[in-house]
């Protein structure tokens, strides 16, 4: 009886699981879901970037204003023995001659310390021997040698006008979809952008102005002139000898010399001034130069037209603020009648901020549904600003004025 329900019990177990496999394959299978019924989602690109440059025209600039400039050397007073007179085409300064000290005999004194010779200044005598000069046209026949000083006024009352050079610069533009205009095909966007560009303006003109010399005489006391250009003190060295013509020997027994001026002496103080002023306009140049640069941020509605598939016009215009950073110079040169050039130079910076408008006009052509080109004409209209330097020396404005410049855009355009 044991054995008998031993083997039911396996006949179960072995005939259980196979019948259950065979009603598992028996059973209908597991359907799939259905999502037909589900709608379909497709991201439509709303915004575009733009990114290339602008070519604009540059500012149109004018200027104004009067200076001065001065001599840069100091020709001290008219009156006065050895005090140092610098000119531009010379110089006179206090007499450097010395004489040697002698002892009893007449020979030189030696300084023991440094084994050379002791000289010491001599009793003035209204001459000096440290002076120099430029030009042969600065002799005299009566025997002076004259020495100028140069300066100017300006006093030129006219506007110089200028326009500065186009300039390209960075172009950035955003946009964003704003749907269908009044139910037809044209489109309407907002549209934002920056774009930098260059101001640069350099002029340079004659101008009319008073010129001032004054020239100082010194005489040469008869002597013959030395040619030029001359400069002294000059010294020639000769050996020292005794009574029978032998050479004096030092200590250390190298030969003995002595030192003898032979600078040609001329007075120590003018005989003479003269202050001359004439009316010139053709010695004294001006030069004005602007250089800087300026942000256009603009902001307004933007028309686009279809053309084909891949092609479309669009029409932009809105309100636009310019903020332009500048620095002006103005270099005032003089050309004397002798040595080099004469100069003045003034700087001043200056910020501004102006309102304006623009418009531009568009042809985009689509590479694919979210890239492609770009290229059409800009106008713009800002307004102008006055800048100015003032000096002791120069008092001079000009004018920027930013209206009316027009221009070329192209670049690339990302739509995401």
């Amino acid at each position: 009886m044991k054995h008998l329900r031993l083997a039911l019990l396996a006949f179960v177990s072995t005939v259980g699981p196979a019948f259950a496999q065979e009603e598992e394959r028996r059973a209908p299978p597991v359907e799939i879901p259905d999502f037909s019924n589900l709608d379909e989602y497709i991201y439509e690109p709303k915004s575009t970037v733009r990114f290339g440059f602008r070519y604009i025209s540059g500012a149109k600039t004018s200027f104004s204003g009067q200076g001065k400039i001065p001599s840069p050397e100091d020709a001290s007073a008219a009156t006065g023995a050895n005090l140092t007179r610098v000119y531009h085409d010379g110089a006179v300064r206090p007499d450097a001659r010395t004489a040697a000290r002698l002892d009893n005999s007449g020979n030189p004194i030696i300084d023991p310390q440094s084994n050379q010779q002791i000289f010491d200044p001599i009793a003035p005598d209204g001459r000096t021997n440290t002076w120099n000069y430029t030009d042969a046209s600065q002799l005299s026949r009566l025997g002076y040698v004259a020495f100028n000083t140069y300066s100017a006024n300006v006093i030129d009352t006219d506007v110089r006008q200028k326009e500065s050079a186009s300039s390209a610069g960075m172009d950035i533009t955003v946009e964003r979809d704003m749907g269908n205009l009044l139910g037809s095909r044209l489109t309407w966007k907002l549209t934002a952008g920056m774009s930098i560009n260059d101001i640069s303006t350099d002029t340079t003109a004659l101008v009319r102005a008073n010129l001032t010399t004054l020239t100082d005489f010194y005489s040469l006391y008869g002597q013959v002139p030395p040619g030029a250009p001359y400069s002294s003190p000059s010294t020639s060295t000769t050996n020292v000898v005794d009574a029978a013509g032998n050479a004096v020997l030092n200590d250390d027994g190298t030969t003995r010399t002595v030192t003898t001026d032979t600078s040609v002496l001329i007075s120590n103080e003018p005989v003479g001034r003269v202050l001359n002023t004439r009316l010139d306009d053709s010695r004294v140049s001006n030069r004005w130069k602007i250089k800087g640069a300026y942000y256009t941020f603009r902001a307004g509605p933007t028309v686009w037209i279809p053309i084909t598939t891949r092609l479309r016009a669009s029409f932009s215009a809105g309100a636009a603020l310019v903020y332009s950073g500048t620095s002006y110079t103005v270099t005032q040169t003089l050309v004397p009648d002798l040595g080099a050039e004469i100069s003045d130079t003034t700087s001043n910076e200056a910020y501004k901020l102006l309102p304006g408008y623009y418009a531009d006009a568009t042809l985009q052509f689509d590479l694919t549904e979210r890239a492609g080109f770009y290229a059409g004409a800009v106008f713009q209209s800002a307004g102008s600003y006055t800048q100015e330097v003032n000096s002791d020396n120069a008092n001079y404005n000009t004018k920027i004025d930013l209206g009316n410049q027009n221009g070329v855009r192209a670049g690339l355009s990302i739509r995401f």
